[in-house]
């Protein structure tokens, strides 16, 4: 449960992670951070109602909707993807995004507009979410600046990822979107400093990809050491 808040170089083969509560010395150092969930910023900023009716997260909290009526907000592969899960067990879903069309895979996209419990509402924008102690409606506004209400027990957001690598900035570098700068031997701008995962600039983000970054990541880290 410790966060490392900065890595501090303090000679050859010799690093110091300095984390919330302590810290940690080291010959090499691998940052594996990997990436958050983007949040949905609404009027009223209502953070205190996600795990209480607002997820990021249809494959841990989906279940606990079964035979309900639930919204995803989102028009790529994850939202398609968590759509599509959610219309297995919940009575209807439906579906928020900011434009006309998605930006997911075409075979996801047709699996979905087959479901006969899944309903579509693109041009909207979710404003806000209302409830006292857990969720009981989202706002929202159409492509004519109209506000709607809709009472919904549950909502969850699937608007992309981004990255957490502020507190390395001193020893690597970060591309426009905040991933650390490292091509596939995983090394950073600092020698003993690696990245592995979905942190670092790629081209695809998955298991797999991560995987592979790990044991890229950790030959390399043993090669500095034996340098």
């Amino acid at each position: 449960i410790d966060k490392a808040v900065r890595i501090e170089k303090l000679g050859e083969k010799n690093f110091c992670v300095h984390t919330e509560y302590g810290q940690y010395s080291g010959k090499s150092v691998i940052i594996a951070a990997g990436v958050k969930h983007k949040q949905l910023k609404t009027r009223q900023n209502r953070e205190d109602l996600v795990g209480k009716g607002v997820y990021y997260c249809a494959v841990c909290d989906g279940p606990f909707y079964k035979g309900k009526e639930v919204a995803v907000i989102g028009d790529a592969n994850t939202a398609l993807q968590y759509a599509l899960l959610l219309s297995g067990y919940c009575k209807k879903v439906y579906v928020y995004t900011l434009f006309d069309k998605f930006f997911g895979d075409a075979n996801l996209i047709k699996a979905l507009r087959e479901k006969e419990n899944v309903e579509v509402r693109p041009n909207t924008s979710v404003t806000d979410f209302i409830g006292e102690d857990e969720l009981t409606a989202i706002e929202y506004t159409d492509k004519d600046g109209n506000t709607h209400r809709h009472e919904i027990p549950a909502v969850f957001v699937a608007i992309g990822q981004e990255p957490d690598n502020a507190a390395f900035t001193n020893v690597a570098d970060l591309d426009e979107h905040g991933y650390i700068a490292a091509d596939e031997s995983c090394k950073t701008k600092t020698a003993g400093v690696f990245v592995a995962g979905d942190c670092r600039t790629k081209a695809v983000r998955q298991v797999s990809t991560a995987v592979s970054d790990g044991a890229i990541a950790a030959t390399n880290a043993s090669l500095y050491l034996e340098s």
